[in-house]
């Protein structure tokens, strides 16, 4: 089951870092209201694996740090280390809601910017693509790391609620082998932990709300590739 678009694209996403033990006990709960998306596998999950892009400087990760608003950043994204549909998205933040937008590229376009030879693609009619085009002349994005995680999604239709359960988070810096099936990953969560997601648009409905309060959760600020990026220039687990 497919949620339903928001009208301009605009959610809120409330982050949990989960042990084992809450991460059982929501299970059972959700699975009580929510159905799982269409796109998991017959182990209820699917694998995504994105590439971030940065400036020299490191804005889009100091952007995170400093809690810029608004702020956005680039990435290209894969599900199930499969070519067959590559999208290139542009996250952006506004006042604590979350837009995504995307558009399908090749992979000959994606290996081209693996190559660094983005200044010779011919600019394309999708607005986001023109979009990654320009900042990547102006601002000399580049690629910066890899993320990969196994995602486990459900979906509350009626609420208009995705809720996610990520686990096995980890990066590389061998961005040129983005499309390469195995790849050395540093992990950046102990064992156990996952990080679980919650979006939705105007507000979260009460069931849901007291589900995730029982489960005594605690906000987090997790950014995929801020907590990813800051263990690769640390190195060790980030949490």
């Amino acid at each position: 089951m497919k949620m339903k678009k928001v009208a301009d694209g605009l959610r809120y996403e409330d982050k949990y870092i989960v042990t084992r033990s809450q991460i059982e006990l929501l299970k059972c709960r959700i699975e009580g209201i929510c159905c799982q998306d269409d796109f998991a596998d017959n182990r209820g999950s699917y694998n995504i694996r994105s590439l971030y892009f940065d400036d020299y400087a490191g804005n889009s990760y100091r952007d995170n740090e400093n809690g810029t608003d608004p702020r956005s950043k680039f990435r290209i994204r894969i599900y199930n280390c499969s070519d067959d549909k590559i999208f290139l998205e542009n996250k952006i933040k506004i006042g604590g809601k979350i837009r995504k937008d995307r558009a399908v590229v090749t992979r000959e376009f994606c290996e081209r910017l693996l190559e660094n030879r983005g200044e010779g693609i011919i600019p394309d009619e999708s607005e986001i693509i023109n979009r990654f085009l320009i900042a990547w002349e102006t601002r000399m994005l580049r690629p910066r790391l890899m993320i990969e995680y196994d995602r486990e999604p459900y979906i509350c239709q009626e609420a208009g609620v995705r809720i996610t359960f990520d686990k096995n988070i980890s990066f590389s810096g061998d961005v040129k082998n983005f499309f390469k099936e195995n790849i050395l990953m540093q992990p950046v969560m102990e064992a156990g932990k996952e990080l679980l997601e919650v979006k939705y648009q105007e507000f979260l409905p009460h069931y849901i709300y007291q589900m995730m309060n029982q489960a005594n959760l605690q906000r987090s600020t997790f950014s995929k590739f801020y907590i990813c990026e800051s263990c690769r220039r640390k190195g060790g687990y980030a949490i």
